[in-house]
């Protein structure tokens, strides 16, 4: 993509046109990494059920993937890798740890033969939605240090877990008092509440 970050607006330009690249695009690049990163889950489902590989092996892929996926989407977020802080790093961390306990569980029922093939490959898949919420980690981490505040909104047409109804915030919120879309929250990755984000000057 010709993108390059604006620290000062926190938001991307398009190199050719110099031109500030629509919220929506953004969002765009990053479903097509959960996209992308969907191909190469169920890729390694596949190799499993067709027994090219065993269960441990399949579990390291699937964890070594979504780590790379969640990095890119967190850079994203954040305005590119250079940009990541520990602090981003931390995030990352805490998503990925909960992941890697599905994925325990995901291998046990392997083991135990309670998986069908495609309820194998289906499964793996639905681990990319995941990585979404890394994107919006690495938005709130960047923009909460220069003093951004946020609005936190429901989409009409989807139906909303109670959790994101409690986090709704139809009123300018500092951004640190905004919880991000797919945290904390029973949507998790499928999570379908946008944001909107002003700088207020003092």
């Amino acid at each position: 993509m010709p993108y390059q970050f604006d620290p000062v607006t926190h938001r991307y330009r398009n190199t050719e046109t110099g031109r500030f690249v629509k919220y929506a695009d953004v969002l765009e690049a990053v479903d097509a990494e959960i996209n992308r990163l969907e191909v190469r889950l169920k890729g390694h489902a596949r190799l499993l059920a067709q027994n090219k590989i065993d269960i441990a092996e399949f579990q390291i892929r699937m964890a070594q993937t979504l780590k790379e996926s969640h990095l890119r989407n967190m850079a994203i977020g954040a305005g590119g890798v250079k940009r990541l802080t520990p602090t981003h790093y931390g995030k990352i961390g805490a998503q990925l740890k909960k992941q890697y306990r599905y994925l325990n569980k995901f291998g046990q029922d392997l083991a135990e033969g309670k998986l069908t093939k495609e309820q194998t490959i289906r499964r793996a898949g639905m681990y990319a939605k995941s990585a979404r919420t890394s994107f919006f980690e690495g938005e709130f981490t960047s923009r909460g240090k220069y003093g951004f505040y946020a609005k936190r909104l429901l989409d009409p047409q989807a139906q909303h877990c109670s959790s994101c109804i409690s986090f709704q915030r139809l009123q300018w919120t500092p951004i640190q008092n905004v919880t991000p879309p797919g945290v904390d929250c029973e949507c998790g990755g499928r999570c379908r509440c946008r944001l909107i984000f002003k700088l207020f000057s003092i």
